[in-house]
């Protein structure tokens, strides 16, 4: 009942911020900046010169090619030379994986081509931990995808308050952040998928989180609690072997929320019959 009325309750903040306080960009513009191979998409809206616009039109944008700097930090190429930008309510996550997440994330929406960027506000500026400066903003992809709402959305952003009018859009991004909660609950660091365990001869999952519910091509194992330093052991009926290759582990909360490898909600066992530990966060064979 409470992970559905925190749903409802993002629906709704989402509904609300969609219908009140944004503005939708008129088509009178002499910029040349060319629009995307996709319409801008956007839940929550974009900050552009200090209002809510749902969205801005690409012809607004100033573009150019994005690469990454931080999670919540990348670098363009404008007109008038390189532009640090961070991107508007996110901060930097504390978890190593949220930002090797992000790295992928916005590495793979920079290669669709010239990204698009506005400017939260006019004066709107930050200065950075290197003693850097930069400018807060909003940038879209190529293909329209927003590079914030795209991050909360994979599970590899920590939202924030921010200055530049970050109050017209941090309501909306905690509430995408829950919605991602439900689904997400964080990153599988510690796994170990034992073919033949010690004591009964059959599959035994060894991972990371405490409390969690193991499921192996569909079957579910039977949690044993924790074990040789890992917060959970799944015990099954039969050996690894007999699920064959390819096999398709989840491992997933009390709420139900998967914790990811690598961007995906499962991981992928190449042979059952083989060990296999996750290290230094890749899925590889282990040997006693």
């Amino acid at each position: 009942m409470k992970q559905t009325r925190l749903f409802i309750t993002a629906l709704a903040v989402l509904n609300v911020l969609s219908l009140t306080g944004c503005t939708k960009e008129s088509d009178d513009s002499n910029s040349s900046a060319p629009a995307t191979a996709g319409e801008l998409r956007t839940d929550c809206g974009t900050v552009f010169n200090g209002q809510l616009y749902t969205p801005p039109k690409a012809s607004k944008a100033q573009v150019g090619p994005v690469r990454f700097i931080g999670a919540n930090l990348v670098s363009m190429k404008l007109k008038d030379g390189e532009q640090l930008i961070k991107l508007h309510g996110l901060g930097a996550p504390y978890e190593d994986y949220k930002t090797s997440g992000a790295r992928t994330v916005i590495n793979e929406l920079a290669a669709e081509g010239d990204a698009l960027f506005y400017i939260a506000t006019a004066d709107c500026s930050v200065t950075l931990n290197d003693g850097g400066t930069g400018v807060i903003g909003h940038v879209f992809s190529a293909q329209g995808k927003s590079f914030s709402e795209t991050l909360i959305k994979k599970g590899y952003a920590q939202v924030s308050s921010d200055t530049c009018q970050g109050s017209l859009i941090s309501a909306c991004y905690s509430a995408l952040e829950d919605q991602t909660a439900q689904t997400i609950a964080g990153e599988l660091t510690e796994f170990l998928w034992k073919p033949v365990s010690d004591s009964t001869g059959k599959l035994a999952v060894h991972s990371g989180p405490y409390g969690v519910t193991v499921i192996v091509n569909g079957e579910t194992g039977t949690n044993q609690g924790g074990g040789n330093g890992f917060g959970s052991l799944a015990r099954f009926n039969k050996p690894g072997c007999a699920y064959g290759a390819n096999v398709k582990v989840k491992v997933v909360n009390e709420s139900g929320a998967a914790y990811l490898y690598q961007g995906q909600p499962f991981i992928t066992i190449p042979n059952g019959c083989q060990r296999y530990k996750i290290k230094g966060g890749t899925l590889a064979p282990d040997k006693k």
